[in-house]
């Protein structure tokens, strides 16, 4: 389960719809309970796209973008608890490209902008090499 504040699920749309016709990506931090396998995010902190080849379709972070947000995370006492990213007039579902990045243990938010505007957003884990939907606990 993913638990989110929902000014950080408008922060997200927000930055969606900024970066349209784009996709924006950025890191969700907060805590992890294993033993719930819960995920409360704190914070929505947003990276640069690398791609900028196939910008309107990829997303690409720089390993020196993810190792100052893991830093900082764990400067206050926190961990990246996922990735969220849009999918510009396309669905909130994970490509087949998010597959082969994803990685287990991190909660993936896709949000699906059409024409512009943000019109949903899903939460999905990795479990045996699948994604799996994720219950968000929106509050």
């Amino acid at each position: 389960m993913l638990k989110i504040k929902k000014q950080h699920i408008e922060e997200i749309k927000r930055q969606a719809k900024e970066g349209y016709p784009y996709e924006i990506c950025g890191f969700l931090i907060g805590k992890m309970d294993y033993s719930s396998n819960t995920r409360e995010v704190l914070e929505v902190v947003q990276v640069e796209n690398q791609n900028k080849e196939r910008a309107n379709d990829r997303f690409d972070i720089s390993p020196k973008d993810y190792m100052k947000v893991e830093q900082y995370a764990d400067s206050k006492g926190l961990q990246i608890v996922g990735v969220y990213h849009s999918h510009p007039d396309h669905p909130d579902r994970p490509s087949q490209t998010d597959l082969q990045f994803a990685l287990e243990d991190l909660s993936y938010i896709i949000v699906s902008v059409q024409n512009g505007e943000p019109v949903s957003y899903k939460s999905w884990y990795l479990e045996n090499n699948k994604f799996v939907q994720e219950e968000v606990d929106e509050s």
